[in-house]
């Protein structure tokens, strides 16, 4: 007889990648976390300075300091795992295991605040393409974009309690963990465990496989393809206006709103980037959440825990780069970090670039609309 294993929808091949990939895992997504906890941090000092408090930066404050949180405890919680398989005894106490509870739920927690301001930076960006004089006058103030992130952060909370009533800590079996980690240790052990009420668990990831992850993936998906589309509109406007050099000109409050939302295509394309990332990882989570759902706790074994890992890794990357795309994607990020961390770059990066007596005479001589056209309008935006 053929002892080879029966492959089912690729099963053994998944279980194969996850046994190399768990090797890995524990160094890769603590050096993965230290970036992302430090570039969070620069993120969130040079968005609250004064000359960059926008609506948008506002809205990517609130998420650089969601993403520094989850980098923060996802990073305690891969040291802890790691003694753990250590077989340091102490990290099997009680309380260690409920402290180890609170974190992974916590993780949770952090990472759809990141989500949901995500989709909310959609919005805000979409808005300020699709109707700049209606958002400027409305909704594209700091006013509104504050009070967006307080409301994130007091609902999502109140909305995640369910994931602290599925899992509990209990005893486990000193056998089974000598079995497993190849170490005997003494007295009790305690690790978590799901609650024995298959109906809650389940529709918890009902809950969290559909309204968390799988219609807000498709809702961004959408917003994302509007977006690039605004963006592609916008483009063309800006030809047209280049061309026209001035032609129609609107009033000063709608040329206000056009020059303060609609001069950065190369910020959009920064926030497009983000959102792409987001949905890339974010929708292949919601589908798996919704499969354990609806094929219970076999296909979780099977396909949800040996990818669990390789889906975290890929969470902890997206929340750490948002640095990187801001550093070669805005010139005002990156010349209000120089100005703040190299202050002997101050002067040059605040000054800008000596010009001669002819083109400081040209310039003098724009209009407004040329300026517009141009983009040079003076802004401090991330994503304007």
């Amino acid at each position: 007889m053929n002892d080879t294993p029966i492959c089912t929808y690729f099963d053994c091949y998944i279980h194969a990648f996850a046994m190399y990939y768990d090797e890995i895992h524990i160094p890769l997504s603590i050096s993965i976390c230290i970036f992302g906890a430090a570039s969070n941090v620069f993120n969130i000092i040079v968005l609250t300075r004064k000359r960059m408090r926008t609506p948008i930066n506002i809205l990517l404050t609130g998420l650089s300091i969601a993403q520094w949180l989850l980098a923060t405890n996802y990073f305690l919680y891969l040291l802890l795992e790691y003694y753990r398989c250590q077989c340091v005894q102490i990290l099997w106490s009680e309380a260690f295991t409920r402290y180890r509870f609170f974190n992974v739920n916590l993780n949770t927690v952090f990472h759809t605040i990141a989500f949901t301001t995500t989709i909310v930076v959609a919005v805000f960006r979409y808005c300020a393409l699709k109707f700049p004089i209606q958002a400027n006058r409305f909704i594209y103030k700091c006013q509104p974009a504050i009070a967006a992130n307080v409301i994130i952060w007091i609902i999502i909370p109140i909305i995640s309690l369910p994931l602290f009533f599925i899992s509990e800590v209990k005893i486990v079996a000193r056998d089974h963990v000598a079995y497993d980690l190849q170490c005997e240790m003494e007295g009790p052990l305690y690790d978590l465990s799901y609650q024995e009420s298959p109906l809650l668990v389940s529709a918890v990831f009902w809950a969290f496989g559909i309204v968390f992850k799988l219609l807000p993936s498709l809702i961004l998906s959408i917003l994302l393809i509007a977006l690039i589309r605004s963006l592609k509109s916008v483009e063309r406007r800006r030809k047209n206006w280049k061309r026209t050099q001035g032609a129609n000109i609107c009033t000063n409050s709608e040329r206000k709103a056009k020059r303060k939302l609609t001069t950065r295509p190369r910020t959009t394309r920064m926030l497009v980037i983000i959102l792409l990332l987001c949905v890339m990882v974010e929708l292949p989570m919601g589908i798996l959440n919704l499969c354990v759902a609806i094929y219970g706790e076999e296909f979780g074994n099977r396909y949800y825990d040996p990818v669990g890992n390789l889906m975290e890794m890929l969470t902890l990357l997206y929340s750490s780069v948002s640095f990187v795309l801001y550093c070669t994607m805005s010139n005002e990020y990156l010349s209000t970090f120089r100005a703040l961390f190299f202050p002997w770059a101050r002067k040059n990066s605040l000054r800008g670039p000596r010009r001669s007596w002819k083109n400081r005479h040209e310039e003098a001589s724009k209009s407004p609309r040329t300026f517009l056209i141009n983009g040079t309008a003076p802004s401090s935006y991330v994503g304007s």
